[in-house]
């Protein structure tokens, strides 16, 4: 991917990002960009992510940032298996302001975020090589948003994530066209749809 092709895709992402009300700065523009480019670099040998086209990766940066547009204001957020850091790193570089806690089992994908958090100098973000169930409640709790995106099925998130939410935390679950299957007794309020992308909000 040439400077040029990422300088191009940075650009439309912060025209989508005013789009949402949010002014991603020029600084969090470039650090996306950078991103961009050392997942595709990781993907060649690793496998991180289904993202390894620039259209995909424009597609996947999006995809986290799109609910910004109808959540609720948050200082922390806990994100359920990172994988390559869809959306967790994104919104990490959007929302400077906000505490990120990512978790991710699989080793080199903690590798790869414990490296790009280092590289971008995401001092709002820290990771740890664990799965949800393993995490100390006395090193994450009273958290205001649990996002997770296709690891385990809503009702496994909401119950392992629980102890961790505030009083007045969210879930904020990015699933696929088959979630009515997976989940058919749901409000239609909590659901947000864009293209084939459910997005699962609802109150802990």
């Amino acid at each position: 991917m040439c400077e040029r092709d990422t300088i191009g895709i940075m650009a439309d992402v912060q025209e989508y990002c005013l789009g949402l009300g949010i002014a991603l700065s020029d600084e969090g523009t470039n650090k996306l960009g950078v991103y961009a480019t050392k997942l595709l670099e990781w993907n060649k040998i690793h496998n991180l992510s289904g993202a390894s086209t620039l259209d995909s990766l424009k597609e996947n940066i999006i995809d986290s940032l799109y609910p910004l547009r109808f959540v609720d204001s948050f200082t922390s957020c806990l994100d359920i298996g990172s994988g390559g850091g869809f959306p967790a790193i994104v919104l990490s570089i959007a929302l400077p302001q906000v505490r990120f806690i990512l978790t991710e089992p699989r080793a080199k994908r903690f590798a790869f975020l414990q490296h790009i958090i280092a590289q971008l100098e995401l001092s709002n973000a820290k990771v740890f090589a664990s799965r949800i169930q393993e995490i100390p409640i006395a090193e994450v709790n009273n958290i205001d948003l649990i996002t997770s995106r296709a690891v385990m099925s809503a009702e496994e998130i909401m119950h392992y994530g629980h102890k961790f939410l505030s009083h007045n935390g969210h879930y904020l679950l990015f699933k696929g066209s088959n979630f009515k299957k997976e989940m058919p007794i749901m409000s239609i309020e909590e659901c947000f749809s864009r293209n084939d992308r459910i997005y699962f909000y609802k109150k802990g």
